[in-house]
């Protein structure tokens, strides 16, 4: 008489496979370095200032937008404080899982996307502080005094305090959920991620070029250095994903 008895499911033991050559590539290199390259060439061409010179009145000598209370308030204030309420209900998801049976199994996870999140703003914060990158508010060509400026590892007194774009860096650094979607294996979630990421960065950027806080290649590092700040925070857990608990199969013995 056949009788049925319980071995592990080899499908279900197998556990979802580390990302392709094709991922990596992509991630690591192609888009990074293109951002790279883009801000590169906008600065040595002159692309960077002519983009800025389109939001800049000569008769009054300052960025027009600059002048918007609205956009201030909802393109910088108000997004900004939606992105650290996103990361902060991360961190506190984060916090309690230990104690939630539906976040326990996705602690890592939960952990690696607030610290791929968080870290890519916070890298930016610091660079920031040592090079003399200015805005272009403050360059004699926009109405201010300061010519430009390129030099690195200044002290926080001679710091431009501009370069890379934060609030670029705070939009872009929703890319930490692209890997979150793709170490989850749901590529719905990781290509609206994607979208999301980009539609939030471009968004951010543009309303501070528009009020003349930051230069295009400012917005383009910015996304660059989260793009590589979150893959290196998901590599760990992307190269060698968590297999799922092995179910038992029913097989047929006879």
């Amino acid at each position: 008489m056949p009788l049925l008895s319980s071995s592990p499911s080899l499908s279900s033991a197998a556990g979802p496979r580390p990302p392709g050559p094709a991922f990596w590539a992509g991630h690591a290199v192609i888009v990074p370095l293109a951002c790279v390259l883009l801000a590169h060439w906008l600065r040595a061409s002159g692309w960077d200032d002519r983009l800025s010179a389109w939001w800049f009145d000569p008769v009054t000598q300052r960025f027009t937008a600059r002048g918007w209370p609205l956009l201030e308030l909802l393109g910088h204030r108000v997004a900004k404080s939606v992105l650290l309420v996103l990361w902060g209900l991360g961190l506190v998801a984060a916090l309690a899982a230990p104690w939630v049976p539906a976040l326990s199994r996705h602690r890592r996870l939960l952990w690696t996307t607030v610290l791929a999140m968080g870290l890519g703003p916070a890298l930016v914060a610091l660079l920031k502080d040592i090079n003399t990158h200015p805005c272009p508010w403050d360059m004699k060509a926009f109405g201010g005094t300061a010519d430009y400026s390129a030099r690195w590892f200044v002290s926080r007194a001679e710091a431009g305090r501009c370069f890379p774009s934060g609030h670029a860096a705070g939009g872009f650094s929703l890319v930490a959920l692209v890997f979150a979607g793709r170490a989850l294996a749901l590529p719905r979630l990781e290509r609206w991620a994607l979208l999301a990421t980009v539609l939030v960065g471009l968004a951010f950027a543009l309303v501070r070029t528009v009020q003349g806080a930051h230069f295009v290649s400012h917005s383009l590092w910015a996304a660059a250095v989260d793009w590589w700040v979150a893959l290196a925070v998901f590599a760990p857990l992307l190269w060698r994903p968590a297999s799922p608990a092995r179910t038992p199969t029913p097989v047929l013995n006879a």
